[in-house]
């Protein structure tokens, strides 16, 4: 017969397939546990356990596995796959043994099967097509005998050329050469040397599956105890369950995803290697559920409801074998520690999902490693040495790939985690970027908001009587604490940098990152309800300068007093004992999370609703009061008709867009990224970055410079001109409700507007100010 399997098989297997331990072969699910070696290791055969023959109707092969029925025994046919049930029962005649002399030519041969042959004539002058002739004018040989290593021609020519012997249309014998005629297969004897030709004879694959051979794929329930020979089963949201197969030992891949399963049950189907039931609705497995099991090396109980427990693993020999284990979506017994003795050779684990798993022991063993969004994201040093030979990790903690970890085989390439583009391995800042801005918006915002300060509560005492100024002066406060945060961010980004990757827990969960993200989001939000109160203001005394529509000093306090309340009340909120599983401040290097993700974390609807549609609505509230204060002007510069009041009209403009366009600059980018973000458009990390560091921090250090230092400097430009265009009479007030008028005789009308588009220019039009002024130039 043809010699053994060669180990690089040309044979291209219909999938599925089972897949040999070693050198990457796969064959058939039909070919496994056939008693006979497919795979060059054998593994398709070294697990299998076979039923125990009946003394009373079987026999048992030399294998000692095999069993036949008794009455096959010297039938003249091999039923056994070593020929064991032939040996020892006498002379038969073999096939091949005939000779030129026994009959003449033209003659067609055929074989029994049962070591006989038959020769009969033929009268055609070509042989039939299930037959090829031996040369020159010999006998007709059945086509399967032609290149089987055995001389069946008298002259032996059956067995020449057989390197580039090929037959198209015929079926051609497993790993052979051999080729058979259609009305050869299923025939009920053997003609390939593996018994391939009566494989699969008479089988009907059941209604609503594709069959490959033993393998089946199904898209709906079937009596699986009538496919006792049943290698392969995917059944996956079919409704079947485990009972259905329970009588089908031969399994060696079962899937049943989605199948509405609750319990296991004992399963005794000793030779299953693959068992898939995610998706199901699993609570508790005993460990006598899966005792029988014996070859069980891959299983998959992810995503169902399921409570693992230490005891569940207890005592068990079964999972020795077990290499490959999932338990995605899992719940953990706190404190259990089931892998580290009960899977001595598991090599992969996915625990992404899981819960309370933040004391596993892992398998020295272990080589891929999935983590992601379990809350097992750290480890200390002495866990970081358990994984002496770990090549592969999934994690949502980028630090565990850092080169300054244990984890010494894991190339970089295979360890998979979102990357942190604010923090390195190194410290809280990644770049020296980061930190030249963090440090310029940090001092523009501490020195800028408290020079600022200190101008008007010291030097302009008189400034803080109105309420434009008290509105200022608490801006300032407010854009101060964003120094503050920031100055935070660098003072711990210097006391951890070389250590981070150690101490960036240590410093999320700290008391300064907390105070930090809370200064944070304060700041941020009395910031945007002071400029609302700064451009209301501004409109009223623009737009109705004769009516007392104006914030005094004290209804200037109260309204500042309440946006610090309500900001207060904003910033505490992810504090509350109710919503302290958020863990808000923590969740960042930066201490704050922006809504600008599509990653889910406690919160996010939160500040979602803060950071994106709130500040949103207050930015569209700012830009239209803006526009109707440049309106509100310039229709005052139309009822005066004077020309020269454009260019007045487009400084004014200027100031305006500027302040207008700083908070957009600050806040729209922020709010379209968290809209996107929310509708599932992927936003880089690198976007993140710098809405935290560029633009968060930017109307908090530029406001300073909005609102009293060019305030200041176009007073000293404007000084020489103010002081050669004195007025020379007094302006007279009737009452309270008495209409301001610029005597023509003795103050020029276009002195008047001029003096008038100049402080609405700098940002302090006041009526009481206006009538000192015009008194001063009396004087």
């Amino acid at each position: 017969m043809f010699s053994s399997i060669a180990c690089s098989e040309t044979f291209s297997p219909a999938i599925p397939f089972f897949t040999c331990k070693h050198h990457e072969q796969r064959i058939p699910f039909t070919l496994v546990c056939d008693h006979r070696d497919d795979c060059c290791d054998a593994s398709d055969e070294d697990f299998c356990h076979f039923p125990a023959c009946s003394r009373k109707t079987d026999i048992t092969c030399g294998n000692e596995k095999q069993c036949i029925a008794r009455h096959q025994r010297c039938d003249k046919v091999a039923h056994c796959v070593d020929k064991s049930d032939e040996d020892k029962c006498g002379n038969i005649i073999r096939e091949g043994d005939i000779s030129s002399n026994t009959l003449e030519p033209f003659a067609v041969v055929d074989f029994t099967g049962l070591g006989n042959f038959t020769v009969k004539s033929w009268n055609d002058t070509t042989c039939p097509e299930t037959h090829f002739q031996c040369p020159p004018d010999g006998y007709c040989m059945p086509v399967y005998v032609r290149c089987n290593e055995v001389n069946d021609c008298p002259g032996k020519e059956d067995e020449i050329d057989c390197d580039h012997y090929t037959c198209p249309g015929f079926y051609r014998c497993r790993d052979s050469k051999i080729c058979l005629h259609h009305d050869h297969l299923c025939d009920g004897v053997f003609h390939c040397p593996q018994r391939d030709d009566e494989l699969l004879c008479n089988f009907t694959c059941p209604e609503n599956c594709t069959c490959y051979g033993h393998a089946f794929i199904c898209t709906a329930h079937f009596s699986a105890d009538q496919y006792g020979e049943l290698r392969y089963l995917s059944a996956p949201h079919t409704g079947m369950a485990l009972s259905n197969v329970s009588s089908n030992r031969f399994l060696i891949h079962l899937e049943l995803q989605f199948c509405g399963i609750f319990e296991i049950g004992k399963l005794d189907l000793p030779n299953l290697q693959y068992l898939d039931l995610s998706y199901n609705y699993l609570e508790n497995i005993t460990s006598t559920d899966l005792s029988q099991l014996h070859n069980l090396r891959v299983v998959s109980f992810a995503f169902n409801f399921l409570l693992i427990t230490d005891s569940l693993f207890d005592g068990q020999e079964t999972f020795s074998n077990l290499y490959d284990v999932n338990f995605a979506g899992a719940y953990f017994q706190e404190h259990g520690n089931p892998f580290s003795s009960n899977f001595p050779n598991l090599i992969k684990l996915n625990l992404s999902l899981t819960k309370h798993a933040s004391s596993f022991r892992f398998p020295k063993e272990l080589r891929k490693l999935d983590l992601r969004k379990c809350s097992k994201l750290t480890f200390t040093r002495d866990e970081l040495e358990g994984f002496p030979k770990l090549e592969y990790l999934y994690t949502d903690n980028y630090e565990l790939c850092c080169k300054t970890i244990s984890l010494q085989k894991v190339d970089p390439e295979n360890c998979h985690a979102p990357k942190d583009e604010l923090s390195s391995c190194d410290a809280l800042l990644s770049s020296e970027e980061y930190r030249v801005f963090l440090a310029v918006y940090a001092g523009m915002a501490l020195f800028g908001n408290l020079g600022s300060f200190s101008y008007r509560v010291f030097f302009e005492k008189e400034a803080v009587k109105m309420g434009f100024d008290v509105f200022v002066a608490h801006l300032c406060v407010a854009d101060f604490m964003m120094g503050v945060y920031l100055a935070i961010i660098g003072v711990a980004d210097r006391a951890y940098y070389g250590n981070y990757l150690w101490e960036h827990t240590t410093w999320k969960q700290s008391v300064a990152c907390k105070v930090a993200g809370f200064l944070s989001l304060l700041s941020s939000e009395v910031s945007a309800f002071l400029i609302c109160l700064i451009t209301l203001e501004r409109y009223l005394v623009i737009s109705f300068p004769h009516k007392n529509l104006r914030f005094s000093r004290w209804l200037a306090h109260v309204a500042c007093f309440n946006m610090w309340i309500i900001g207060v009340l904003l910033a505490a909120v992810p504090l509350f004992p109710k919503f302290e599983h958020w863990k808000f401040y923590s969740q960042s290097g930066v201490c704050i999370p922006l809504p600008i993700t599509r990653r889910d974390f406690p919160g996010k609807d939160y500040v979602f609703g803060i950071m994106i549609v709130f500040n949103f609505i207050l930015f569209i509230l700012i830009a239209i009061g803006q526009l109707l204060i440049y309106l509100a002007i310039r229709s005052k510069s139309v009822s005066a008709g004077r020309s020269s009041n454009k260019s007045k009209e487009m400084a004014v403009a200027r100031r305006l867009l500027a302040v207008v366009m700083t908070n957009f600059l600050c806040w729209f980018p922020i709010g379209l990224l968290g809209i996107l973000a929310r509708c599932g458009v992927p936003i880089p990390g690198e976007v993140n970055v710098a809405m935290a560091i560029f633009v968060l921090p930017f109307n908090s250090a530029l406001n300073p410079f909005l609102y009293t230092f060019s305030l200041l400097m176009e007073r000293r430009r404007k000084a020489p001109r103010n002081q050669t265009a004195r007025p020379s009479s007094l302006q007279s007030t009737q009452s309270q409700d008495t209409q301001m008028v610029l005597r023509s005789k003795t103050l020029d009308e276009d002195e008047a507007w001029k003096l008038f588009i100049q402080l609405v220019e700098d940002g302090v039009l006041s009526l009481d100010r206006v009538r000192d002024h015009v008194n001063d130039t009396g004087n």
